[in-house]
C-alpha cells in the first residue's frame, strides 16, 4: 500500500512542482490532456520529462561521487569506499533544493 501525504512547500519536490506549474511544458501538457483523444500522450510526455531530467540528475550525482571514502583515499583502508560513497550520495541529495 502506498501512502500519501501533503508535501510542505519547501519541500524539493514541492519546489521543483511549482516551477514546472508556471513552465511552458505544463501548459501544453494541461492543454492537450483537456482533450480526451490526447490525455494518455499529454501524461506520457509529462512523464516522460520528468524520468529524463531524474535520469540526468543521478547522472550528475553519480559523476561528483569519488566511490571509495576519505579512509579509503586517505588512509589506504582497503573496502571502507562503500559507506563513505552512500554517505556523499545522501549529502549531495539533501543539498539539491
Amino acid at each position: 500500500m502506498v501512502e500519501m501525504r501533503a508535501c510542505a512547500p519547501t519541500e524539493p519536490i514541492m519546489k521543483a512542482w511549482n516551477e514546472y506549474k508556471v513552465s511552458e511544458d505544463y501548459a501544453n501538457s494541461k492543454k492537450w490532456a483537456a482533450h480526451p483523444e490526447h490525455v494518455a500522450g499529454a501524461l506520457w510526455a509529462a512523464f516522460a520529462k520528468g524520468f529524463q531530467e531524474a535520469t540526468e540528475r543521478a547522472a550528475m550525482l553519480h559523476e561528483n561521487v569519488n566511490p571509495a571514502s576519505d579512509d579509503e583515499r586517505l588512509d589506504h583502508v582497503p573496502g571502507a569506499g562503500g559507506i563513505g560513497a552512500v554517505i556523499q550520495y545522501r549529502d549531495m541529495i539533501r543539498a539539491i533544493d
